[in-house]
């Protein structure tokens, strides 16, 4: 592992990224209803919820071009689908809005921002790994995902447990303002997801993939959680990989084409990047590739794993820029495609507990978050 403060004074980070670099992530728990849930969300975490709608508006004004009324008219293009497909996560971006006191076109633009994003930009960004309970050491399943997003959303990062009156209590991991983007509930559904580069910049699918995830995490069971999905394929092109307590999983991708799936074992060690591993998809992004490659070489010829061994290959450093584990660089802070790891979490479906790190894990320590 690199020796951080020597990594920082080669770069020569302004002190707007220390910022970037160091910002805490919320902790918060809701209570009750979607839309009561909604509004303590919306009320504890306002003024992050308010930065983030001004970083988004001025970040497609600057980078995509795409003027405030027209990013609202994409959002409430979303209106429909949503309070149709899943009436309740749409209570609960009500409950955003009011709490925070923001308009509800707004709210909802802060979940289909990556639809509003990829339809101008690709950008490679996130890293999953799957361990089935046969190569865990404690007969555990572990979901690893490193979070990959532009480093000013350090400022609002939210990790919410949920103690629910209409769904199974959760935990996910999101941008304030968001209901969720990945997490576990009470029954051991957990879900993650990474951006797949495609032929086209849609799949086949209506809803913005992270209110997709908060549906698949109000199942009881990974085959309901893994029917939702396919009942409401995303319109963005995405993979998901879901496992339960049972160490029973799946690997979906949305393609332009459909939805392909591989069935995960007890004895797999699967990670993803951000190309498809089950159709013939071209893949424009070398970081991808070479992730997966990195990957590859460090699952080869492991038996067993624990959590500290998760830990660490999400926060591999190897290959610089396009390392598994990405620390801002400078030199890339006015391009649209400027990334860093937000965070590495690691789920164990068994426990029902996320380990999340507050920034790259390669300087962050993990903290446990677990239900009460």
């Amino acid at each position: 592992m690199p020796n951080y403060n020597v990594y920082l004074q080669n770069i020569n980070l302004t002190e707007k990224l220390r910022k970037f670099l160091t910002h805490k992530i919320y902790k918060i728990q809701t209570r009750g209803s979607s839309r009561e849930r909604g509004k303590q969300h919306g009320q504890l975490l306002a003024d992050p919820i308010n930065k983030a709608i001004q970083f988004y508006q001025q970040m497609f004004q600057q980078h995509l071009k795409i003027g405030i009324k027209e990013i609202r008219q994409r959002s409430k293009k979303y209106f429909d689908p949503l309070s149709e497909s899943f009436p309740d996560v749409f209570k609960e971006m009500e409950g955003i809005a009011e709490g925070s006191k923001q308009q509800l076109h707004d709210i909802l633009m802060l979940s289909a921002r990556w639809e509003i994003t990829f339809e101008h930009l690709k950008v490679g960004e996130c890293s999953n790994l799957f361990v089935g309970s046969d190569r865990s050491k404690n007969g555990e399943t572990f979901l690893g995902m490193n979070w990959e997003w532009r480093p000013e959303v350090m400022d609002f990062r939210a990790v919410i447990t949920a103690y629910c009156d209409d769904q199974p209590d959760s935990i996910v991991v999101t941008e304030c303002g968001q209901p969720g983007k990945f997490g576990i509930n009470e029954f051991g559904i957990a879900v993650i997801e990474t951006g797949l580069a495609c032929s086209k910049s849609r799949s086949i699918g209506k809803v913005p993939f992270a209110p997709l995830i908060c549906q698949a995490l109000r199942c009881k069971s990974l085959e309901s959680a893994r029917n939702t999905i396919h009942q409401y394929p995303p319109e963005a092109t995405i993979n998901f990989i879901l496992a339960d307590e049972h160490s029973n999983g799946w690997c979906i991708e949305a393609t332009p084409t459909g939805l392909y799936e591989h069935n995960l074992q007890p004895s797999d060690l699967y990670w993803h990047t951000n190309h498809s591993r089950l159709t013939k998809e071209r893949c424009e992004f070398d970081d991808s590739l070479l992730r997966g490659a990195r990957w590859e070489e460090l699952l080869k010829n492991i038996k067993l794993a624990n959590r500290k061994q998760v830990e660490s290959w999400l926060a591999d450093t190897k290959n610089g820029s396009n390392a598994i584990c990405k620390a801002p660089d400078i030199t890339l802070a006015n391009k649209a495609t400027w990334l860093q790891t937000l965070c590495s979490a690691v789920i164990n479906t068994k426990l029902k507990e996320i380990w999340v790190s507050d920034g790259p894990s390669f300087k962050h320590p993990y903290e446990r978050i677990y239900f009460e």
